[in-house]
């Protein structure tokens, strides 16, 4: 694979070469686009590669992936609480007299 730095002034990115002799490049727009997706595992492997490429070579995109990848880390951890006993029989009761008020 080939690396290309943009020059001054450009959209940082990175550049490969595929099979094919294309120039394959992921500019700071794509890549942040495809952020969550590249955060939640959800694009494929030579794409991956691709931002990763990109954000190895671009602080500021390196900077938002951080953010996002903390940001994730936290409402990972702060939702792994389950609800207390009594909400569920409050919500509970609350659907009871709901569906009582809407049958009636």
């Amino acid at each position: 694979m080939t690396q290309e730095r943009p020059s001054e002034g450009t959209e940082q990115g990175t550049g490969a070469t595929v099979g094919d002799g294309a120039h394959v490049r992921v500019d700071c727009a794509e890549a942040l686009s495809k952020l969550f997706a590249f955060l939640d595992a959800e694009i494929g492997e030579a794409e991956g590669d691709l931002i990763r490429e990109h954000l190895a070579d671009c602080e500021p995109c390196l900077a938002e992936y951080d953010i996002e990848d903390h940001v994730k880390k936290l409402v990972k951890r702060s939702c792994s609480d389950c609800a207390p006993p009594e909400l569920h029989v409050r919500i509970r009761q609350q659907l009871t007299v709901l569906r009582t008020q809407t049958l009636g």
